[in-house]
Protein backbone atom coordinates (compact mmCIF):
# COMPACT_ATOMS: atom_id res chain seq x y z
CA UNK A 1 0.00 0.00 0.00
CA UNK A 2 1.53 3.12 -0.79
CA UNK A 3 2.69 6.14 2.41
CA UNK A 4 -0.64 8.29 1.46
CA UNK A 5 -2.80 5.12 1.12
CA UNK A 6 -1.61 3.74 4.45
CA UNK A 7 -2.10 7.75 6.37
CA UNK A 8 -5.61 7.96 4.81
CA UNK A 9 -6.79 4.17 5.78
CA UNK A 10 -5.00 5.82 9.34
CA UNK A 11 -6.95 9.03 9.23
CA UNK A 12 -10.20 6.94 8.12
CA UNK A 13 -10.19 4.30 11.18
CA UNK A 14 -9.28 7.38 13.66
CA UNK A 15 -12.25 9.26 12.22
CA UNK A 16 -14.61 6.08 12.60
CA UNK A 17 -13.37 5.71 16.09
CA UNK A 18 -14.35 9.19 17.08
CA UNK A 19 -17.80 8.61 16.09
CA UNK A 20 -17.73 5.63 17.82
CA UNK A 21 -16.67 7.30 20.94
CA UNK A 22 -19.19 10.10 20.26
CA UNK A 23 -22.11 7.83 20.28
CA UNK A 24 -21.39 6.64 23.58
CA UNK A 25 -21.26 10.01 25.06
CA UNK A 26 -24.35 11.00 22.99
CA UNK A 27 -26.17 8.37 25.20
CA UNK A 28 -24.54 8.77 28.22
CA UNK A 29 -25.05 12.69 27.85
CA UNK A 30 -28.61 12.04 26.41
CA UNK A 31 -27.59 14.42 23.70
CA UNK A 32 -29.95 14.06 21.47
CA UNK A 33 -28.62 16.31 18.66
CA UNK A 34 -25.53 14.86 19.00
CA UNK A 35 -26.31 11.51 18.74
CA UNK A 36 -28.39 12.60 15.14
CA UNK A 37 -25.28 14.30 13.58
CA UNK A 38 -23.59 10.56 13.74
CA UNK A 39 -26.35 8.80 11.55
CA UNK A 40 -26.27 9.38 7.51
CA UNK A 41 -29.80 10.18 6.16
CA UNK A 42 -31.00 6.49 5.00
CA UNK A 43 -29.33 4.97 7.91
CA UNK A 44 -30.59 1.92 9.02
CA UNK A 45 -30.55 0.46 12.63
CA UNK A 46 -31.79 -2.69 13.66
CA UNK A 47 -31.67 -3.41 17.55
CA UNK A 48 -33.75 -6.47 17.12
CA UNK A 49 -37.12 -6.58 19.24
CA UNK A 50 -35.72 -2.63 20.70
CA UNK A 51 -36.27 -1.25 16.92
CA UNK A 52 -35.63 -1.63 13.72
CA UNK A 53 -35.89 0.96 11.17
CA UNK A 54 -34.43 4.38 10.40
CA UNK A 55 -31.95 6.73 12.61
CA UNK A 56 -34.62 9.56 13.67
CA UNK A 57 -36.74 6.80 15.13
CA UNK A 58 -33.85 5.39 16.31
CA UNK A 59 -32.56 8.69 18.17
CA UNK A 60 -36.18 9.25 19.88
CA UNK A 61 -36.65 5.44 21.27
CA UNK A 62 -32.46 5.19 22.08
CA UNK A 63 -32.90 8.65 24.21
CA UNK A 64 -35.93 7.61 25.74
CA UNK A 65 -34.35 4.25 27.13
CA UNK A 66 -31.28 5.57 28.36
CA UNK A 67 -33.47 8.44 29.78
CA UNK A 68 -34.76 6.15 31.78
CA UNK A 69 -32.44 5.11 33.72
CA UNK A 70 -30.57 7.36 36.49
CA UNK A 71 -26.91 6.99 34.96
CA UNK A 72 -25.60 4.77 31.84
CA UNK A 73 -22.18 4.53 30.83
CA UNK A 74 -21.32 3.03 27.70
CA UNK A 75 -17.75 1.73 26.52
CA UNK A 76 -16.38 0.54 23.25
CA UNK A 77 -13.27 -1.63 22.53
CA UNK A 78 -11.78 -3.94 20.81
CA UNK A 79 -12.62 -1.78 17.71
CA UNK A 80 -11.86 -3.79 13.86
CA UNK A 81 -12.20 -1.43 10.89
CA UNK A 82 -12.04 -2.06 7.54
CA UNK A 83 -12.01 0.47 5.34
CA UNK A 84 -12.31 1.04 1.35
CA UNK A 85 -12.22 4.05 -0.28
CA UNK A 86 -15.63 5.92 1.19
CA UNK A 87 -17.17 3.10 2.77
CA UNK A 88 -16.50 1.29 5.87
CA UNK A 89 -17.42 -1.62 7.93
CA UNK A 90 -16.58 -2.03 11.51
CA UNK A 91 -17.26 -4.67 14.50
CA UNK A 92 -16.78 -3.09 18.11
CA UNK A 93 -17.23 -4.37 21.61
CA UNK A 94 -19.27 -2.54 24.02
CA UNK A 95 -19.61 -2.43 27.82
CA UNK A 96 -22.80 -0.93 28.73
CA UNK A 97 -23.42 -0.18 32.47
CA UNK A 98 -27.10 0.93 33.54
CA UNK A 99 -28.69 2.03 37.00
CA UNK A 100 -32.25 1.90 37.25
CA UNK A 101 -35.10 2.41 39.67
CA UNK A 102 -37.33 -1.13 40.18
CA UNK A 103 -39.41 -0.08 42.60
CA UNK A 104 -38.01 0.58 45.73
CA UNK A 105 -34.80 -0.99 44.21
CA UNK A 106 -32.05 0.30 42.78
CA UNK A 107 -30.50 -2.41 39.68
CA UNK A 108 -27.52 -2.11 37.76
CA UNK A 109 -28.31 -4.12 34.25
CA UNK A 110 -24.81 -4.58 32.46
CA UNK A 111 -24.64 -5.53 28.83
CA UNK A 112 -22.08 -6.53 27.12
CA UNK A 113 -22.47 -6.72 23.13
CA UNK A 114 -21.17 -5.44 20.07
CA UNK A 115 -21.78 -2.98 17.30
CA UNK A 116 -21.54 -4.18 13.49
CA UNK A 117 -21.62 -0.46 11.32
CA UNK A 118 -21.18 -0.20 8.30
CA UNK A 119 -20.09 3.83 7.83
CA UNK A 120 -19.75 6.22 4.45
CA UNK A 121 -17.66 8.99 4.33
CA UNK A 122 -20.46 11.90 3.64
CA UNK A 123 -19.15 15.64 3.28
CA UNK A 124 -15.81 14.17 5.00
CA UNK A 125 -17.48 12.87 7.77
CA UNK A 126 -17.80 9.59 8.81
CA UNK A 127 -21.24 8.58 9.51
CA UNK A 128 -23.12 5.32 10.43
CA UNK A 129 -25.19 4.16 7.64
CA UNK A 130 -26.25 0.55 9.29
CA UNK A 131 -25.69 -0.43 12.88
CA UNK A 132 -26.64 -4.11 14.10
CA UNK A 133 -26.32 -4.93 18.30
CA UNK A 134 -25.51 -8.36 18.51
CA UNK A 135 -25.95 -9.44 22.40
CA UNK A 136 -23.43 -11.22 23.78
CA UNK A 137 -24.34 -11.12 27.36
CA UNK A 138 -26.60 -9.47 30.07
CA UNK A 139 -26.73 -9.40 33.64
CA UNK A 140 -29.61 -7.30 36.32
CA UNK A 141 -28.78 -6.97 39.75
CA UNK A 142 -29.60 -5.37 42.70
CA UNK A 143 -27.28 -2.52 44.04
CA UNK A 144 -27.19 -3.14 47.78
CA UNK A 145 -24.62 -0.09 48.97
CA UNK A 146 -24.70 3.21 48.54
CA UNK A 147 -21.21 4.21 47.88
CA UNK A 148 -22.09 6.58 44.91
CA UNK A 149 -24.59 8.50 47.04
CA UNK A 150 -23.12 8.56 50.64
CA UNK A 151 -19.70 10.43 48.50
CA UNK A 152 -21.59 13.93 47.45
CA UNK A 153 -18.14 15.69 47.84
CA UNK A 154 -17.00 13.93 45.32
CA UNK A 155 -17.66 15.68 41.55
CA UNK A 156 -20.72 13.60 39.46
CA UNK A 157 -21.60 13.31 35.80
CA UNK A 158 -25.05 14.88 34.55
CA UNK A 159 -27.28 13.48 32.07
CA UNK A 160 -27.12 16.22 29.49
CA UNK A 161 -25.23 19.51 28.77
CA UNK A 162 -24.87 20.12 32.40
CA UNK A 163 -22.14 18.08 32.56
CA UNK A 164 -18.43 19.18 33.49
CA UNK A 165 -17.27 17.89 30.44
CA UNK A 166 -19.27 19.92 28.18
CA UNK A 167 -16.58 22.86 29.56
CA UNK A 168 -13.87 21.22 28.13
CA UNK A 169 -15.26 19.16 24.84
Amino acid sequence: MPENAAIETLLAKQAIQETLYRYCRALDRLDRDLLQGLFADDAHIDYGNIYQGDAGGFVDVAIDFQGSMRDTQHCVSNILIEVDGGRASAESYVYAHHVLQQGDELMELVIGARYLDRFERIDGNWLISQRTEVLDWARMLPIPERWYEENSELPKGERGRGDLSYRYL
